[in-house]
């Protein structure tokens, strides 16, 4: 990555036709298009042809849903309640092709729909900045490759999280042109593919779209209680909420009990999870529990862990605090991260300069659907790709020291600790002390902080279907650029 020091980007050279950043040739995009082509053949060998993992299970239980058996009841116990009924349903998208080619056509769908979220992102990132399109390029380029072991993770499961990331884009673009019933419709989609979306109502309260906010809810009620009534038929129906709806209160009594677990599944510490990454540092782990890390001459041959086991020489523990004091200490961290967003999110969305701060706002929210998931799995962080984009197309030109300083070590955390490099057992200890957490939550203070224009942000026009890309023509103004491709002050066609 090229990021340029500076205390400000505006302040930085801006480069000539002769003297073109090295991002912004021909050569750089012929290179990275080349590497795409070769990751993408060797994901959809991997993600299609050899892979099973989460899709499967998607796959069986849509296929289920439309035999009337949700979750798989009554065959068997309930499967995957921790997922809204609704999502039973939308499975059924993926069951209703043979396994093989359902993976290889929602695999080829998710990589569009990654496509599209970058254009709609570069059109919200632009109300507050305009930059070239070789620059969006990069951008978008160096965000990839940052997200890129998130990202490939996510193919091999044949892009669920993208398809996510693709409903809550779309869903901002609503928003931001003040389309409620489709914003609503969209979040709702999104809060029913995936639990952690319901933030979005809240949000949207507290920033008054009140109609937005609105159609969410009603939304919701319909593809979670009405859309799966009418093909299960109530009584199955209520049955399959009132077990999705036990799952959640166990979720929230583990969570009050431990902070560690998830009531899910036992915990693990690949789990990015902003909670179980905070009480990773006030809790102590006993031999024996699935946190604990031992050292390597301590495990028996079977596997087991004996109660006087050492821990391994690099698995520090910190603070020794009981899970309830734990769980408590973990609720006042997140209750103040909610302070401060609240501060930084206190202008509304509904003046007429609010457009300009939205694209950040948005992506950090996108991104806490996956951080604040109670299961987090590396896949689950390719929603940090806007976060990463938004950041990274305004600070390549030239940022602040520290921001520059701050996007390194974001990258350097997610991209070092790779289980190749490190071996299994060095890998699982660096994993123990969450640098991905922590560089998520470096990737949410940069998108939050991105500088305020000093030039004019390239306006875009004010119907969805207008959407068009900086320095085109549109029915309303656009932004301008140089014969250099460099930006240059908007302007009115």
């Amino acid at each position: 990555m090229a990021f340029l020091s500076g205390e400000d980007r505006h302040l930085a050279a801006v480069p000539s036709k002769g003297s073109a950043a090295w991002y912004t040739t021909k050569t750089f995009r012929r290179v990275v298009w080349v590497v795409a082509v070769l990751a993408l053949v060797g994901s959809f060998a991997n993600g299609v042809l050899r892979r099973d993992n989460d899709y499967r299970n998607h796959h069986l239980l849509g296929r289920a849903f439309l035999e009337g058996k949700p979750y798989l009841i009554p065959d068997q116990p309930p499967f995957y309640t921790n997922y809204p009924v609704g999502r039973l349903a939308l499975n059924v998208v993926f069951g209703v092709f043979p396994y093989r080619w359902s993976r290889a056509i929602w695999w080829a769908v998710s990589l569009v729909v990654l496509w599209y979220s970058l254009r709609l992102w570069e059109q919200l990132a632009a109300r507050r900045y305009s930059v070239s399109r070789e620059t969006s390029f990069a951008a978008a380029a160096f965000a990839l490759l940052i997200a890129s072991r998130w990202l490939l993770r996510d193919l091999d499961d044949c892009g669920q999280q993208l398809l996510l990331l693709g409903i809550l884009t779309a869903a901002g673009a609503a928003v931001l042109y003040r389309r409620p019933l489709l914003a609503g419709a969209l979040l709702a989609l999104g809060a029913t593919y995936k639990v952690t979306p319901i933030l979005f109502l809240p949000l949207l309260a507290y920033k008054r779209r009140w109609k937005d906010a609105a159609w969410m809810l009603v939304f919701v009620l319909g593809l979670n209680v009405l859309l799966p009534a009418l093909w299960l038929g109530s009584p199955l129906a209520w049955q399959a909420n009132q077990l999705f709806a036990a799952k959640c209160r166990q979720v929230g009594r583990d969570a009050r009990t431990d902070p560690s677990a998830n009531g899910v599944e036992d915990p693990k510490h690949t789990n990015k999870n902003l909670r179980l990454a905070l009480a990773r540092f006030v809790q102590t782990y006993p031999p024996g529990h699935a946190l604990f890390i031992p050292h390597p001459a301590d495990v028996r041959p079977d596997g087991t862990v004996p109660p006087e086991a050492r821990p391994h020489p690099l698995f520090v523990q910190f603070l020794d605090l009981p899970a309830p004091t734990a769980g408590l200490v973990t609720a006042v961290l997140l209750l103040l991260l909610a302070l401060v967003l609240a501060v930084c999110y206190r202008h509304p969305w509904t003046g007429p300069d609010f457009p300009q701060a939205f694209a950040g706002e948005w992506a950090a929210v996108v991104a806490l659907c996956a951080l604040l998931s109670p299961l987090c799995w590396g896949q689950h962080l390719v929603l940090f790709i806007p976060v990463l984009f938004a950041t990274i197309r305004v600070d390549l030109p030239g940022a602040p020291r520290w921001r520059v300083v701050a996007m390194w070590s974001a990258a350097a955390l997610i991209l070092v600790g790779q289980r190749e490099l490190l071996g299994r057992e060095l890998w699982w200890v660096l994993e123990s002390y969450k640098p991905q957490t922590l560089a998520a939550l470096i990737l949410l203070t940069l998108v939050l902080t991105i500088p305020k224009a000093r030039v004019s942000p390239a306006p875009v026009a004010d119907r969805p279907r207008d959407l068009v890309a900086p320095g085109t023509r549109a029915d309303g103004p656009t932004a301008a650029y140089r014969e250099d491709g460099t930006p240059g002050l908007a302007r009115t066609p």
